[in-house]
């Protein structure tokens, strides 16, 4: 049988892993933030979802 450390050797092992689980999700939670925001702004311009400004305006691209 393959020895485990008891848990406090986990415990502080894992606060090292905290700071790097928090960032993560706090940059995946501002990007879905940023995603939603987007497509209401689009919803209240009347453009189709998925769209850009410069395919509905004829603009070219930059």
């Amino acid at each position: 049988m393959i020895p485990i450390a008891h848990a406090g050797h986990w415990v502080v092992n894992l606060l090292y892993l905290a700071p790097v689980v928090l960032i993560v999700a706090m940059l995946a939670v501002s990007a879905h933030r940023d995603k939603r925001a987007e497509a209401a702004e689009r919803a209240a311009d009347g453009q189709a979802p998925g769209s850009t400004a410069d395919e509905t305006s004829g603009k070219p691209a930059r």
